[in-house]
């Protein structure tokens, strides 16, 4: 008896120092960054409200190509639009607010839906990131042209 009981305390001792083990990585390597990326994300996003003295923004993206650029989407007292920036905000750029929606033939078009569907930053232009694992694509959110593609096209339909 005194033999199965020292079994199954060594192994629950064994199973909660796993665990801890897991919770530990997740809290230092999973965690924790991303919820600096989020506080960060935050500090600049509010930096560009006292900037341009905006009440409210909400983070659509934060998107990163050639550099860092946060796309939001700012509530003015007359009108929404986005503003998107980048991190010292030295490149700052306002644009009617456009929805996903446009876009969405196109991601149909590539096999994606609407979680492939963000906003991002190209050759100074707000355009439509649509992105999967075989393919990778940037569209003018104005004329829904294709600027860039990264990948093959072996999901299109036409």
């Amino acid at each position: 008896m005194k033999n199965v009981l020292k079994s199954f305390f060594g192994s629950l001792l064994l199973v909660i120092l796993l665990i801890l083990v897991l919770w530990l990585g997740y809290v230092g390597f999973i965690g924790g960054p991303a919820r600096a990326y989020e506080k960060e994300d935050r500090q600049y996003v509010e930096a560009m409200m006292d900037t341009m003295k905006y009440d409210e923004a909400q983070l659509l993206n934060r998107f990163s190509y050639d550099q860092v650029y946060y796309i939001t989407q700012v509530k003015d007292a007359d009108a929404s639009f986005i503003v998107w920036f980048n991190k010292d905000l030295s490149k700052l750029e306002k644009h009617d607010l456009v929805s996903k929606d446009k876009v969405s033939e196109i991601a149909t078009r590539y096999g994606m839906n609407e979680k492939n569907i963000s906003y991002g930053v190209y050759k100074n232009k707000l355009v439509f990131v649509l992105k999967n694992r075989q393919l990778e694509l940037f569209v003018d959110v104005d004329t829904l042209d294709i600027l860039f593609q990264v990948g093959g096209n072996k999901n299109v339909v036409e």
